[in-house]
């Protein structure tokens, strides 16, 4: 961490009214002058251009004056970078295919093309938004229409997908790429990836497909489906703006801040593109165009990563987010931020304005300042902090300018010539957050282990943890870590400590989490009154290295196999294979292969074949069967930042034998005459301690079944305000990462009884402020509504139950499934939507304890625990595990009589040195005859 005086020191060289700006933080001593109020290009002239969604050729004609004084004046002070925000989606050219030509190919004195040369006169640098979209883009391709068997799709084929896309792409992005209505850059494809994918080095199988998720998806993966694969339009799409533009081309998506999955599936759809354009490019297919250094382009210029965020944002995943695209060599967007703060309670009680909301943008000045420090160390320009990366954050643009904007007061100004605590903070974050007397840049502290040190950074606060994975030696059944273990800065100390589970111990695939909280030196007065906290969160995961692969039916060919590794030793070498992608869109091995190092503690996903047996360590396996698969598996636990689907413990026989029982969705069920609106819940298929999803109903059976985004869950540590009995109990609030109708994170919580959330003691179960609208997070104050207690998860069968608790009259609310009303099959008028209907849903029902509510169990995308040597299969070491392996000797892989256990080196058949290896596994002073 960089101390304060190196910080202020840095100042010196700022033009003179930044550094009073920077140096007048204090409210009373911030300059009252607007024409000393500095303009953000000019702050951030050295890192990355300043961008908002202010296009129209008044804001930029030749005479306005740069100023506070109106929009325009701010737009051209401000700004150097500007987004239409819908003037250039799709649905600008409404005809179709089929349709007259577009108004923007030959209305050259009013609209976009005026806008957009007005932009350039004031070098103003403009990015097309957007190419492809699944959302407002009726015919683009042609709308879906209903079909003789039922299903709701495009009646484009993929011949007819393909040759319009190019058509599209030819006369769009070549039109706007010359004088004067040239644009600078291109949001090529947007929001094409779901938002919580099992696999996300299979990129195919975690885009939107025609049916997958069943909120948004893509019509032109359906089109594409139809006689080709689904996958294939996004490379046409980057090709053909790359033959038609030299604009730069950016992916650009959303609900990748703070989950890995996501992210990682993007950077290996941007990877993969890069590389074949390279190969394709050299060999004459496709032109090469050449950067300022006059090394060729990649296909894919940037990645652009929303920001529609509020003020729970993880600043430490989303800085992990940011070095997940710099590691590919591209350039970091953040495209549409705008950072709310939590305003909301429930229907018809938005806090819209009031005193609360000084205390509010208090908050939202840290979470600003915090941010904008985080993306100062990552810029692209000189200013940047990073030269390992050939990138860095090259743009930020705001999705409006002044509150109450597209998401609810996130701006740095409430109205034109009013900046907010925002704009103090965004103007000189590093100085801000001095005086509100937090680090600068995050808190590192130094962890020690097994003659290893970790240094980690946390940019600190309620919401933020920093994570590490750490591997431990296979002999290692449990973990000690304590104080002594942890060097932190000065003044700050060890809070807490707390491990999950409570000995930390640890068997392969089950890994010891230790959370350690730290607390610093009080913030200032003001900030302390409104609930900031200068605490730094760490969690620390050690584990044995483990070896998972992943189904991965859209990507690779057999016998190749995505695998996970996890907890890497730093010196176990795996065959990694080298791939080529055929017409057919699979990857084959090429013939090479090499030895592959994952770096210690690390976690890769490398290419893998089953075939290949791992040697060392001792009892590590890697195998193409059940165990190892990565499955929807029963938890008995929860673990920090997990994906859960939570399934109902009652379970019914369907036709054809099979078990079935339900999850909570997150799907808005409208109220009934019992039940007040709630959340659905969807079937599932059980199968021991596995759950499998069911294909969608509306979806054709080359459609795989997968977990819909809706279904899934991220449990998150959070405390309640309501004092009672459990004010010292662990709660988590349940965050839902879609796109149905908005873009900010579910918190899943009860109505609070007004009007129309209660019916018969049953409170309404949602994750929205009002039904299919766009609303805030709920706020702090009412967490009791949103955070979750359970009961003790029973060790046999998973099985727990989860309630509230509210200190006013001491009530219990528990969620309860109940049977009644119907979700309907598809929204009204909705041309993309391909939502299943369902019967039933979850509520929050108000009760005399805990143990009326219904009975839930956790599964997550996990493997089946495995202890080397447990050839029994009972989790433990005993002496019943070397008879069986002794009953076993001399079988081979196939033999009746093979036990895979029992064959501890892997090398295909059981011997004396596999028993004997078993035998000294077990635990001390344990003799077997």
């Amino acid at each position: 961490m960089k101390s304060s005086s190196l910080i202020l020191k840095g100042l010196v060289a700022l033009p003179a009214a930044l550094t009073i700006a920077a140096n007048a933080l204090a409210a009373s001593d911030r300059p009252t002058n607007p024409a000393q109020w500095p303009a953000l290009k000019d702050v951030y002239k050295y890192h990355f251009l300043i961008g908002s969604t202010n296009l129209s050729a008044p804001n930029f004609a030749p005479t306005v004056v740069p100023g506070e004084d109106s929009v325009a004046a701010m737009t051209v002070k401000h700004f150097n970078a500007v987004t239409p925000s819908n003037a250039m989606k799709p649905d600008f050219w409404n005809g179709g295919i089929n349709g007259p030509a577009p108004n923007f190919l030959t209305n050259f004195t009013t609209g976009i093309n005026v806008d957009i040369a007005a932009a350039n006169a004031r070098d103003v640098k403009v990015t097309g938004h957007t190419l492809l979209w699944h959302n407002q883009s009726s015919q683009w391709p042609a709308a879906n229409v209903l079909t003789p068997n039922g299903g709701w799709e495009t009646p484009w084929d993929n011949a007819m997908a393909k040759s319009s896309l190019e058509f599209y792409i030819r006369t769009v992005a070549g039109h706007f790429d010359r004088a004067p209505q040239k644009t600078y850059a291109w949001d090529v494809v947007n929001e094409a990836f779901k938002d919580n994918p099992e696999n996300p080095a299979d990129w195919r199988n975690a885009l939107r497909t025609g049916y997958n998720p069943e909120e948004r998806p893509s019509r032109w993966a359906q089109a594409y489906a139809k006689g080709g694969k689904s996958w294939d339009y996004m490379y046409d799409a980057f090709f053909h703006a790359r033959q038609n533009t030299t604009a730069l081309l950016n992916y650009n998506d959303f609900n990748d801040d703070e989950r890995p999955a996501k992210a990682h599936a993007i950077a290996a759809m941007v990877k993969e593109f890069n590389e074949r354009y390279a190969a394709e490019s050299a060999a004459g297919r496709g032109r090469i165009l050449l950067d300022a250094k006059g090394r060729p382009r990649p296909l894919v210029d940037v990645i652009g990563t929303q920001g529609h965020w509020d003020m729970r944002l993880n600043l430490d995943a989303f800085e992990r987010t940011l070095k997940t695209y710099l590691e590919i060599g591209v350039n970091v967007d953040l495209t549409e931020l705008d950072l709310a703060p939590t305003l909301g309670l429930d229907k018809a009680l938005r806090i819209q304005n009031g005193p609360e909301m000084d205390a509010l943008f208090l908050e939202q000045g840290i979470q600003y300042a915090k941010l904008f420090s985080l993306l100062k160390q990552y810029a692209a320009g000189p200013g940047g902090e990073n030269p390992q990366y050939k990138g860095g954050v090259h743009r930020v643009t705001w999705w409006g300018m002044t509150d109450p904007g597209y998401h609810t007061n996130g701006y740095p100004w409430s109205a034109v010539g009013q900046p907010k605590e925002a704009y103090w903070a965004t103007v000189s974050p590093e100085q801000y957050l001095l005086a509100a007397g937090l680090p600068a840049q995050g808190v590192q502290a130094t962890f020690r282990y097994g003659g290893d040190h970790f240094k980690l950074r946390t940019w600190g606060g309620k919401s933020a943890r920093a994570t590490l994975d750490i591997h431990v030696p296979v002999g290692t059944t449990h973990v000690t870590f304590t104080e002594k273990n942890v060097s932190l800065p000065p003044g700050f100390a060890v809070e807490s400590m707390k491990y999950n589970p409570p000995d930390c111990a640890v068997v392969p695939g089950k890994p010891c989490h230790v959370t350690v909280t730290a607390r610093g030196p009080a913030p200032a007065p003001k900030y302390r009154e409104v609930g900031v906290d200068n605490t730094a969160t760490f969690v620390l995961s050690f584990g044995h290295m483990t070896v998972s692969w992943m189904d991965a039916p859209n990507s690779l060919a057999a016998p190749l196999s995505y695998a996970e590794v996890r907890f890497s030793d730093g010196h176990t070498k795996f065959r990694q294979y080298k791939t080529y992608y055929a017409a057919d869109g699979m990857a084959r091995a090429s013939g090479a292969s090499d030895m592959k190092v994952v770096p210690k503690h690390g976690r890769e996903t490398l290419v893998l074949s089953p075939q290949d047996r791992i040697s060392a360590p001792a009892g590590l396996r890697f195998a193409k069967d059940a165990s190892t698969e990565k499955a929807w598996r029963l938890m008995k636990r929860f673990e920090p930042g997990r994906t859960y689907m939570v399934a109902s413990a009652s379970t019914l026989l369907a036709d054809g034998g099979e078990l079935r029982t339900h999850v909570l969705t997150n799907r808005s069920k409208p109220a009934s005459t019992t039940s007040p609106e709630s959340l659905s819940r969807t079937p599932v298929v059980l199968r021991g301690d596995t759950l499998l999803p069911l294909r969608n109903s509306n979806a054709p059976a080359s459609e795989p079944a997968l977990a819909q985004d809706n279904h899934k869950f991220i449990v998150e540590e959070s405390k309640s305000p309501a004092a009672g009995p459990y004010s010292a109990a662990e709660g988590r609030t349940l965050q839902s990462f879609i796109h149905g109708s908005n873009v900010y994170p579910h918190v899943m919580f009860r109505g609070n009884g007004a009007s129309g959330t209660v019916v018969g003691g049953q409170h309404s179960l949602i994750t929205r402020q009002t039904n299919g609208q766009e609303g805030s997070q709920i706020a702090d104050r009412v967490l009791d509504q949103a955070v979750w207690f359970n009961t003790p998860i029973d060790s046999r069968t998973g099985e727990l139950k989860m309630f509230q608790y509210t200190s006013r009259g001491g009530q219990h609310h528990v969620l309860r499934e109940v049977a009644d009303g119907v979700t309907p099959n598809r929204d009204a008028n909705n041309a993309i939507s391909q939502r299943q209907g369902s019967l039933g849903g979850f509520v929050a029902a108000l009760a005399g304890g805990p143990e009326e509510g219904s009975g839930v169990k956790l599964y997550a995308y996990d493997i089946e625990p495995y202890v080397p040597g447990d050839v029994d299969g009972d989790g433990q070491l005993t002496c019943a595990d070397v008879s069986a392996a002794t009953a076993s000797l001399w079988k081979r892989a196939g033999e009746a009589g093979y036990v895979r256990n029992a064959d501890f080196d892997q090398d295909g058949v059981v011997e004396m040195r596999d028993v004997s290896a078993i035998t000294r596994l077990l635990p001390p002073g344990v003799r077997c005859r």
